[in-house]
């Protein structure tokens, strides 16, 4: 048997399958966007990270930084 002899099939489904089929699409589409608008809201509400803070990342404490305890300025 070779393909040029094979009869054509179509193939079909009944009009209560293809409603069914449309129906399970939207259901997806539906939950997909819903999941997206859900997580969205929820990155919205997350805080955010704390700034950098300057001098954070220095060898420096605040104490030398600032001179130490008890010495002024100049002397």
């Amino acid at each position: 048997m070779t393909l040029t002899d094979a009869a054509p099939q179509v193939v079909a489904v009944g009009h209560t399958a293809a409603l069914l089929m449309i129906i399970v699409g939207a259901v997806v589409v539906v939950g997909l966007l819903a999941m997206f608008w859900t997580g969205r809201r929820r990155a919205a509400r997350m805080s955010l990270p704390p700034t950098h803070q300057p001098g954070e990342d220095s060898w420096q404490t605040p104490e030398e930084s600032q001179g130490r305890p008890g010495e002024r300025e100049g002397d």
